[in-house]
C-alpha cells in the first residue's frame, strides 16, 4: 500500500476487542472454539495528519461452522509523520559513577543461583555469571571457563578442559574458594532434566536432549556422551551467546543448602549482586580485586538495571535524565537526536517475513514413535491456492512450479526499503530471506528480491488460471488473475498490536495495489496456533518463526521448525525433504565451516522456493545518553539484548 512513495496503512478492524477468523480445517483448529461474528461493521479511522487513510467495510456471515470475511478497503495515500523537534540529551540525574539502565519485559524475578529453579539465563551477560565459551565477532568459538575440548572422531562424546584459578564471589563473607571442573559439572547436571527432573531451568528440556550426565574425571576435566550431536552445542548451550547455563558453586550447595543458594548468586563473573528488589531492579558492583579475566575488568564500577515495562514511561525516563540508558521500540528511538544520544545493541533485532503456509511436501515422519509412517491427509491441499504447491503424480511438477512463481511475485511486490523507513524510522534493516542477515560478510546480493511491481504482475499473469480466486474483483491490474489472500500477524513484539502488525497491514497494502485482494489478520496467537502445530493453516504470515534474528551466527542450523521432525509442535507452517537433508547435516556436522556449506545451499534453496522471504528487522537495541556514558559496544549475543556490561564506560 505504498504509491508514490507515500505511505498508507490498512488499519485492522476490531470487534469487541479482537478479530477472529476460524477455517473449517478441522483437525488441530478444532482445539480453539472460532468467535463467531454476525454483523457488518464500517469504520472510518483518521489520524494526524491530511486526511482519512481508510474506510473499511468488513463483512462477516456465519456459514456452517466456517466463517467467511469479505473485505473491501479505499486507502488514501498519506505522507509519513515528520517529528518536528528532536529529543536532546538531559543533563543526568542519576547517581555519580553508577549506571542506570531502564529494561522492559514484565519480570526481573528475584536473585537467584540454582540453575534447577530457573536462575537467569542472562546472569552470564550482564557479567554475574560466566559459562565455558565466548562468541568472537566472526562468529568462531572463545574460550572463557574452558580453555580446550575434544570431540571423538564418532560424535558420540566430548571432553572438556575447564581454567584453574578462577575464583568464587565473596558472598556474605562466604568464600568458595576456586572453580574446579566439580562446579562446572554440578551446575550442568543440576539444570539438565535428565539429572535433575525437578528442573525448570530454560534449557532443561534442551540439555536433556543433547546429553547425560556431565562427569568430572579430576579438577580441570570433564566428560560427556552425546544423546544426538549438535555441532552449535559448543556455540548455543553453552556460549554467552546463546541458550547456556551460569557456573555455580558446588561447595555453596553442599554446605549453605538449597535454599540459601536459591536466593544467593555465587558466580565467577567481574561482577556482583550489591543489591536485588524483586521485580523492581537489581545493582551490581565490581568485585573487589582484578578479574581473571583482564579482558572483562569492568570500566563501570555500580550499574543499576531497573525494571519498566511501558515502552513510553522508558523514553520519558531517558529524556529526563533519570535514567542513563533505555531499551526504546523503533518509534520511540526516532524521537531522540542521535548525535546526543548513541545506539547500542547485542545485533539481535527481529527479523520479520513472509512465511507461506501449507505447502506440505514430505510424505512421512521423519522422527518420533511415527518415524517411516505415511503422514494423514494433508488438509492445505483441499482447495487449490495459488501460493500452495500440490506434488505427486495427480498434480505433476507443473503446480509446484506455478505456486513458486505465484510466491515470487509476492516477494518482489513488497518495497522493503520503504517499510523500513517509514514503520521503523530506518533504524532496522531490510531482509530478503528469513534467517540471514544482509550484514553478515557471507551475504551474496544474488539472494535479494528486487521491489518489481510490475513485474509481480507480469509474473502472475503469465500463469494458468487453474487456482482459486474466491471473489476477488477482476477489474484491477490483474484482470481474471487477481485472487484473495490474506496475511497474519505473529505473536512477535507483541503480535497484531504491535509493529508486527504493522508490517503485515504493509503486506497487504503492497499485494492490493497490484491488484489482489487483500486482508491483515490480527486474532490471538492462542487461537491461530492450534493450525500451525496441526498443519492446517494455509494463511501466509508475519513472523520471525524461531530463528528470524539478526546475531544468530550464519553456519546454525536452521529449518528444523520446517520439517515433520516436529509434528504435533511448533512449525513454520510448512515441510520438505530437502530441508530435512539440510538441516540434519547442518546439526550433524563436525566443525563450523562444513555446517556453513550446509546453511549456504539452505539459503539457495528456499530462496529459489520463496518460502520465507523477509521484510525488515525490527532493532532490539538500547540508547544511552552522550553526556553521562562514553562508549558502550555490546560483544553479539544470539539470545540476549544486554550483554558485555563489562564495557559500559562513564564519561
Amino acid at each position: 500500500m505504498f504509491i508514490n512513495g507515500k505511505l498508507k496503512l490498512l488499519i485492522g478492524l476490531l470487534v469487541g476487542g479482537v478479530i477472529v477468523v476460524a477455517t473449517a480445517c478441522g483437525g488441530a483448529d478444532e482445539a480453539a472454539a472460532p468467535v463467531i461474528i454476525r454483523e457488518t461493521v464500517i469504520v472510518e479511522v483518521e489520524v494526524k495528519g491530511d486526511e482519512v487513510i481508510v474506510e473499511r467495510t468488513v463483512i462477516v456471515t456465519e456459514k456452517g461452522d466456517t466463517v467467511e470475511v469479505v473485505v473491501t478497503a479505499t486507502p488514501v495515500a498519506m505522507a509519513p509523520e515528520v517529528v518536528a523537534d528532536l529529543i536532546k540529551a538531559p543533563d543526568p540525574q542519576t547517581p555519580a559513577g553508577t549506571a542506570v539502565i531502564a529494561v522492559g519485559g514484565t519480570t526481573l524475578g528475584s536473585e537467584n543461583g540454582l540453575g534447577q529453579a530457573q536462575s537467569p539465563d542472562g546472569l552470564k551477560n550482564v557479567g554475574i555469571g560466566e559459562t565455558l565459551f565466548r562468541r568472537a565477532p566472526d562468529d568462531s568459538t572463545l574460550n572463557w571457563l574452558a580453555n580446550d575440548f575434544t570431540i571423538s572422531p564418532d560424535l558420540s562424546k566430548a571432553t572438556v578442559k575447564i581454567q584453574t584459578g578462577v575464583p568464587f564471589q565473596i558472598v556474605d563473607g562466604n568464600d568458595f574458594g576456586d572453580m574446579t571442573a566439580a562446579d562446572v559439572a554440578f551446575s550442568m547436571n543440576d539444570a539438565n532434566s535428565i539429572t535433575t527432573p525437578e528442573s525448570i531451568h530454560g534449557q532443561a528440556g534442551d540439555f536433556a536432549g543433547l546429553w547425560g550426565e556431565w562427569v568430572a574425571i579430576d579438577d580441570e576435566t570433564i566428560e560427556f556422551n552425546f544423546n544426538a550431536y549438535d555441532s552449535t552445542w559448543k556455540d548455543d548451550y553453552v556460549n554467552q551467546s546463546g541458550q547456556a547455563f551460569n557456573v555455580f558453586s558446588k561447595r555453596a550447595f553442599d554446605e549453605m543448602g538449597i535454599d540459601w543458594v536459591r536466593d544467593h548468586i555465587v558466580a565467577t563473573g567481574p561482577y556482583q549482586v550489591e543489591e536485588w528488589l524483586r521485580d523492581e531492579s537489581y545493582t551490581i558492583v565490581n568485585r573487589p580485586g582484578t578479574h581473571w579475566l583482564a579482558e572483562l575488568e569492568p570500566k563501570t564500577e555500580r550499574i543499576q538495571i531497573v525494571q519498566v515495562s511501558e515502552p513510553t514511561t522508558r523514553l520519558s525516563l531517558l529524556r529526563n535524565g533519570q535514567v542513563d540508558m533505555a531499551h526504546l521500540e523503533p518509534k520511540d528511538a526516532a524521537k531522540l537526536d542521535l548525535t546526543e544520544f548513541t545506539q547500542t545493541t547485542a545485533g539481535g533485532a527481529v527479523q520479520l517475513g513472509i512465511f507461506f503456509s501449507g505447502n506440505l511436501w514430505e510424505d512421512v515422519y521423519a522422527g518420533g514413535a511415527n518415524k517411516g509412517q505415511p503422514l494423514p491427509t494433508k488438509a492445505t491441499f483441499v482447495h487449490d491456492l495459488p501460493w500452495i504447491g500440490k506434488p505427486g503424480a495427480s498434480h505433476g511438477e507443473g503446480d509446484l512450479e506455478q505456486a513458486k512463481n505465484i510466491r515470487r511475485a509476492l516477494a518482489i511486490a513488497v518495497d522493503r526499503e520503504l517499510v523500513n523507513e517509514t514503520l521503523v524510522a530506518g533504524l532496522g534493516r531490510v531482509v530478503h530471506v528469513e534467517y540471514f542477515s544482509t550484514a553478515s560478510p557471507n551475504w551474496d546480493s544474488k539472494f535479494e528480491y528486487p521491489y518489481d511491481p510490475d513485474g509481480a504482475i507480469a509474473l502472475i499473469k503469465a500463469q494458468e488460471l487453474d487456482y482459486q480466486r474466491g471473489s476477488a474483483p477482476k477489474d484491477g491490474p490483474l484482470g481474471d488473475w487477481a485472487f484473495e489472500i490474506s496475511i497474519y500477524a505473529g505473536p512477535e513484539l507483541g503480535g497484531g498490536a504491535s509493529i508486527t502488525g504493522e508490517v503485515a497491514d504493509a503486506v497487504a497494502g503492497f499485494w492490493q495495489d497490484i491488484g489482489l485482494t487483500t486482508f491483515s489478520l490480527k486474532f490471538s496467537y492462542a487461537t491461530f496456533r492450534p493450525t500451525v502445530v496441526g498443519r492446517s493453516n494455509t494463511h501466509p504470515w508475519i513472523t520471525s518463526c524461531d530463528k528470524g534474528r539478526e546475531s544468530n551466527p550464519w553456519h546454525f542450523p536452521k529449518g528444523l521448525v520446517q520439517t515433520t521432525l516436529t509434528r504435533g509442535g511448533f512449525a513454520c507452517g510448512f515441510e520438505s525433504p530437502v530441508i530435512l537433508d539440510l538441516y540434519r547435516r547442518m546439526a550433524e556436522a563436525p566443525d563450523s565451516a562444513t555446517a556453513t556449506i550446509a546453511a549456504n545451499e539452505y539459503l539457495a534453496y528456499v530462496y529459489d522456493q520463496v518460502l520465507q522471504p523477509g521484510v525488515v528487522a525490527i532493532p532490539d537495541a538500547f540508547y544511552f545518553n552522550n553526556k553521562k556514558i562514553k562508549s558502550f559496544k555490546m560483544d553479539l549475543a544470539a539470545a540476549s539484548n544486554l550483554n558485555s556490561l563489562w564495557n559500559l564506560e562513564l564519561q
